[in-house]
């Protein structure tokens, strides 16, 4: 099961009014080409995440793991298209 979702950790400018207008023109591209931002976090959650991996049991990540592709099929919305996405370039 694929859920075609990407995350990034994006380092902000430390000038208020860029970050406010970085985060606009990212909200406005992904609109446009038909994502939707699922959720956000104001920390690398990325790392945190791979530091619980390398703390945690295999059998417990493989769980996580399991219950976030459930978690994700769960909330597609009926007949919405979702088509693969690539980070090829």
């Amino acid at each position: 099961m694929t859920t075609h979702l990407i995350t990034l950790v994006i380092k902000q400018p430390s000038d208020a009014q860029a970050r406010q207008l970085m985060y606009q023109e990212l909200l406005g591209l992904i609109s446009r080409y038909g994502g939707e931002v699922t959720s956000t976090a104001l920390e690398d959650e990325s790392t945190l995440c791979e530091l619980l991996e390398q703390m945690l049991p295999d059998h417990e990540v493989e769980q996580a793991r399991k219950q976030v592709l459930e978690l994700h099929a769960k909330r597609r919305r009926p007949g919405r298209l979702h088509s693969p996405a690539s980070l090829k370039v």
